[in-house]
């Protein structure tokens, strides 16, 4: 009788000692789904070939062809501005016999060294340009209305009656020169990554009309009884009266302008006219791109054991990192819109109550932490926004929005309940350009992880209350899905001021059956088993079994003396 006493007080120590270590009996399971954003490379190039003459004399053509790269990683819309200037170098002196006579004197013709002289001259069949532009006559137009009215002054180019009918082309903007002297061009579509437009302007010539400042000299005598013969000889020069172009030096200014090819930009970026209404209207993108269906990303609790698992997985090819991915946006363009949804269903016979959070990346740099708070994120939930902040999830707007560096509760998902996450990002269209006009930010990779865990709901039943679909899912359980008597399982997420569970290393534990003693949980399918408490456990049994044993048995023998 005593030793079935002695037994069963060692049960009882076991159990006790069991129960001690309850709490870690069963552990979640937890999941990471990684994050990645990176703005994209912005480097566009004008490019030019220029043979530079020495000495540029009237009806002479030199090269000078220019056209835009783009060596970006997005595409973008191209503008060029081109302006003329001609300024004198060097003073061109004379010698001309005044206005009121008497014996000729040496001037300075006007403009003087460093003055302009005037694009535009008069030549012998109307006003003319000093330099000829020679533009690609296969790869610029104009449109018909936007001609000069001066046949001198057209730049013999194609013509088109609307802007569509330039596609692939450069497009004048007005054959006559703006207020400043400027010709603007526009690139009629799209320039895609490694790729150039054409060439815009192939040479430019002198034009041969063009006379020189000095056009000759005349020689003539004058009696002066003191010169050798009795006369001296006096040379006097002719002035071209419509100006002179010798001496000078002309300048013709490339200036190239590009940005993004989204509708906000070239509406923020170009002067608003009637050619860039039409690129944002017709030929840019929208700004907004949305990755929410290729690939499917699934959040799955499987049937045959009910793990929790993800879709798609990653594998390295020693250029990325391995693992589960839901955001990878890695073109992100100043302004634009980043569209993802995650899908959360349960396919399995077990109950599970959800929770997230988001966990920034440790050992990041400066610019890489700087980046995260640039992108500005919106997360909805069952359609309701919950979070409005940026992606680190801890900044939020201050409107009840959860802060989701903590715990974010999802509600309960029972059997084929489905939900989903929606995000929506925006890269801050502001963002801070460098001293030399690039991107601050550009070309930097970032990242930030989204932690997944669960609980198990445990029911007698196995499966679903009768409707079904936790978390707010609408499917139906299957039959035969009853709860243990007693059990509530809550349709709603808990919210966060009703929760409270640890941030730190102690896993969340399952929710225990009411009729199972705590100290006997046993590890479900999918869990990690305490295998170190547990032995603890163990050993603290067996010597309170031992000590209850050998106090049973020196009470036996001193009965027996």
């Amino acid at each position: 009788m005593r030793k079935i006493k002695i037994f069963i007080a060692g049960l009882a120590a076991m159990a006790a000692a069991a129960t001690i270590g309850g709490t870690w009996a069963v552990w979640t399971q937890r999941l990471l789904a990684k994050n990645e954003y990176m703005t994209s490379k912005y480097s566009t190039f004008l490019r030019e070939e220029f043979e530079s003459p020495e000495d540029w004399l009237p009806g002479e053509e030199t090269r000078k062809a220019v056209w835009v790269k783009n060596e970006s990683t997005i595409p973008i819309i191209a503008k060029i501005t081109m302006n003329q200037n001609w300024v004198r170098r060097e003073d061109v002196t004379a010698m001309v016999v005044p206005p009121e006579g008497g014996a000729p004197k040496e001037i300075f013709l006007e403009p003087r060294k460093g003055e302009p002289l005037p694009v535009i001259f008069d030549a012998e069949d109307g006003r003319q340009y000093a330099a000829v532009l020679n533009f690609n006559k296969d790869g610029v137009v104009v449109l018909a209305d936007k001609r000069a009215s001066e046949p001198g002054l057209r730049l013999d180019i194609p013509e088109v009656s609307s802007p569509a009918e330039a596609a692939g082309k450069w497009l004048l903007l007005s054959e006559t020169p703006n207020e400043d002297g400027n010709f603007t061009f526009y690139y009629m579509g799209e320039v895609q990554p490694g790729e150039e437009t054409p060439v815009l302007l192939s040479s430019v010539e002198m034009n041969p009309q063009l006379e020189t400042t000095v056009t000759g000299s005349y020689t003539y005598y004058e009696k002066e009884e003191s010169a050798a013969g009795g006369y001296k000889k006096i040379t006097v020069n002719t002035v071209n009266s419509k100006y002179g172009y010798d001496c000078c030096h002309f300048t013709l200014g490339v200036n190239m302008q590009t940005v993004q090819s989204t509708k906000d930009a070239v509406k923020t970026i170009f002067k608003s006219d009637e050619v860039s209404e039409y690129i944002a209207g017709y030929i840019a993108g929208s700004g907004v791109f949305d990755d929410s269906a290729s690939p499917v990303k699934t959040l799955y609790f499987r049937e045959r054991d009910g793990v929790m698992s993800y879709t798609p997985y990653r594998t390295s090819d020693g250029r990325v990192e391995e693992g589960n991915w839901f955001m990878s946006f890695t073109n992100m363009i100043p302004g634009g819109v980043y569209k993802d949804k995650l899908n959360i269903e349960n396919g399995s016979f077990k109950n599970y109550r959800l929770y997230m959070r988001i966990i920034p990346r440790a050992g990041q740099t400066t610019i890489q932490d700087e980046l995260l708070k640039k992108i500005a994120m919106k997360v909805y939930f069952k359609d309701k926004l919950i979070y409005d902040g940026d992606v680190t999830g801890y900044h939020y707007s201050g409107s009840g929005n959860e802060d989701m560096q903590g715990l974010v509760p999802l509600g309960v998902y029972r059997r084929g309940s489905k939900d989903e996450i929606r995000v929506e990002l925006v890269l801050d269209p502001d963002i801070g350009l460098n001293d030399d006009g690039t991107y601050k930010y550009a070309d930097v990779l970032t990242k930030v992880d989204w932690e997944f865990m669960v609980q198990e709901v445990r029911n007698g039943g196995g499966g679903n209350p009768p409707g079904g679909g936790g978390g707010g899912g609408t499917t139906p359980g299957g039959p035969g899905d009853n709860p243990e008597p007693g059990v509530e399982i809550p349709d709603e997420p808990v919210p966060l001021d009703g929760v409270t569970i640890e941030d730190g290393d102690v896993p969340l534990s399952l929710l225990p059956d009411p009729e199972v003693p705590l100290g006997f949980m046993v590890p479900q399918t999918g869990d990690e088993f305490p295998v170190v408490p547990l032995a603890v456990t163990v050993v603290v049994s067996l010597l309170l079994m031992m000590g209850f044993g050998f106090l049973g048995f020196g009470k036996k023998k001193k009965a027996e003396q």
